[in-house]
């Protein structure tokens, strides 16, 4: 589906603002969630360094060949991977992951008001031409009528014989020239609203619709990133691939 050919009524418009505003009030909870969980992971890593602190207090060299204190080391060793796992990618989620995810936030709210005005603009323009044809036409429906009116009393005057009919017959002239004089502004105004139109549905809103187009599947491709990011900095189960290709690099 192309946004320039199916999103140009207003029930479609009305619906993309719609999307755009539930997704800035995503993204406001992603960053509050974002910065929250670096908070807990920064606080976890600290609480669980001081539990490895306390499990390195043991004697070495009375335990030295102790099973059960090379196991108690590799509880240790492990627990200082960990540490340092959940702490870098803490890091990493508020020095890069969030810095993304303002910037989209911007990128989008700004976007959002560039669209929602030009549209206003555009559509804007439509209704003012429309409303001056409405109100053209019904200027022209009274001078129509005051025109023929002056007509049946000039004629009228005039079968009479009439000393007024030189009155009657300027107000009816005055009458034929306001009246054809309002017919060409009708005329000329129907053609620039028709073409104004045709413009709009071809070419101004299409070419806005296109561009609103673009720059969502851009979003969608920051978006995407943004999640991988951060399904791999709180999924724990990553923590041993890290450590495999650690050792690969």
């Amino acid at each position: 589906m192309g946004f320039s050919s199916s999103l140009q009524g207003d029930s479609a418009h009305e619906a993309l603002i719609t999307r755009q505003d539930a997704e800035l009030r995503l993204l406001e909870n992603m960053k509050r969630c974002i910065t929250l969980r670096v908070k807990c992971d920064r606080e976890y890593s600290i609480a669980l360094n001081s539990v490895v602190l306390q499990a390195q207090k043991m004697d070495k060299v009375e335990m030295a060949g102790s099973l059960v204190a090379q196991c108690w080391s590799t509880f240790i060793d492990e627990s200082e991977k960990i540490v340092k796992v959940v702490k870098d990618n803490a890091d990493f989620l508020a020095s890069n992951t969030l810095e993304i995810l303002n910037n989209l936030f911007v990128e989008k709210r700004n976007n959002r008001k560039i669209y929602h005005e030009e549209h206003a603009r555009v559509c804007g323009e439509l209704h003012k031409l429309q409303d001056g044809v409405a109100k053209t036409r019904a200027e022209y429906e009274k001078c129509l009528e005051v025109h023929s009116q002056s007509k049946a009393r000039f004629e009228e005057q005039k079968s009479k014989g009439s000393k007024r009919v030189d009155e009657f017959k300027d107000r009816y002239q005055k009458a034929c020239k306001k009246l054809h004089v309002i017919h060409n502004e009708y005329v000329l105004l129907l053609c620039e609203a028709a073409e104004f139109e045709r413009d709009m549905r071809t070419i101004l809103l299409p070419g806005l619709l296109e561009h609103q187009q673009a720059v969502q599947e851009d979003a969608t491709d920051k978006w995407k990133m943004i999640l991988q990011d951060i399904y791999r900095c709180t999924n724990m189960s990553s923590v041993r691939c890290q450590e495999i290709q650690s050792k690969i690099e």
